[in-house]
């Protein structure tokens, strides 16, 4: 009988050992399953996001592609197709090609009867020489423009004060309507105000680096001068601010950065702003020219 017993005692705790050891051996099983599981897990997302990185980076060289495309017949019509077409990239630029680049754009206006539609008296390029006059003469406040609200109102107004209404709008208009080269003309005119006494013949004095870092400053460092930047196409508003920074840049060269404006957190926020801007067509130009800055610029 004793012995019965302690068959049944045996039997007893192998079956309880037993069933712990299966029970433990199970939960083993399933951690070190659900472990793999996870890891395999992990490992398919990092795959899945760098093909998404992937795939995003090659819709982008995609767009970019048409959008090189799209604006070549666009060039063609306004700069001709013999014209060598000025470009963010191309470095070294002779006057004679600028002064082509300038003067075929304003024939184009003039052909699409802008100046006919704002009652202008004599052509886009009388009337654009006139504007750097003005706005040259005429430069905005960059610094105490919130000492009262009266110099705020006026440096809010600016273009239209120094312009007036009508040279505004036309301006406006012309920049809606001729987003697909205004890349290229842009760049065409910061070569041309930055060349100094090298191309001065073409413009009838143009503006001086002094002048035009007030202008930089307070498109970049003024509440008008942001708040006018705000209302603007994303391109537009992005392209000023860029061309602004460069202008930064040239004045700090030659000691003329009288308002002592911070360059870096300009050109950081231009960096974010232009690597998530879609239809650039010289995107990596811009970035480029921004990355040698902000090595420039570090402390």
């Amino acid at each position: 009988m004793g012995r019965t017993i302690k068959i049944l005692v045996v039997i007893i705790v192998i079956g309880i050992v037993g069933y712990v050891g299966y029970d433990q051996i199970g939960k083993w099983h399933t951690r070190n399953l659900k472990t793999a599981l996870e890891q395999e897990r992990e490992g398919w997302q990092k795959k899945t996001e760098k093909l998404e990185e992937k795939i995003t980076s090659l819709q982008e060289e995609l767009e970019q592609y048409r959008g090189t495309l799209v604006p070549e017949e666009k060039l063609f019509e306004v700069f001709g197709e013999e014209a060598v077409v000025v470009s963010p990239e191309r470095k070294e630029i002779r006057c004679e090609e600028l002064e082509q680049q300038i003067t075929s754009f304003f024939t184009y206006l003039d052909k699409k009867r802008y100046g006919e539609i704002y009652g202008l008296e004599e052509g886009t390029y009388d009337l654009f020489q006139q504007i750097v006059k003005r706005i040259s003469e005429k430069p905005p406040m960059v610094t105490g423009e919130m000492k009262d609200i009266s110099t705020l109102i006026s440096n809010m107004a600016h273009f239209y004060r120094v312009l007036g209404r009508k040279q505004v709008e036309l301006i406006k208009e012309i920049i809606k309507n001729e987003s697909e080269v205004i890349e290229t003309i842009m760049a065409t005119i910061f070569i041309l105000f930055t060349s100094g006494d090298r191309c001065e013949e073409i413009m009838k004095g143009p503006l001086s680096l002094k002048v035009l870092n007030e202008y930089a400053g307070f498109f970049l460092n003024t509440l008008a001068g942001k708040s006018y930047l705000l209302r603007r196409d994303s391109k537009v508003r992005i392209l000023t601010s860029y061309y602004c920074v460069l202008v930064l840049d040239k004045a700090n060269d030659e000691t003329l950065n009288r308002h002592g404006i911070d360059i870096r957190p300009h050109i950081d926020f231009l960096l974010y702003e232009i690597r998530n801007q879609r239809g650039l067509i010289h995107k990596k130009q811009y970035l480029a020219e921004l990355e040698g800055l902000k090595k420039k610029y570090q402390m």
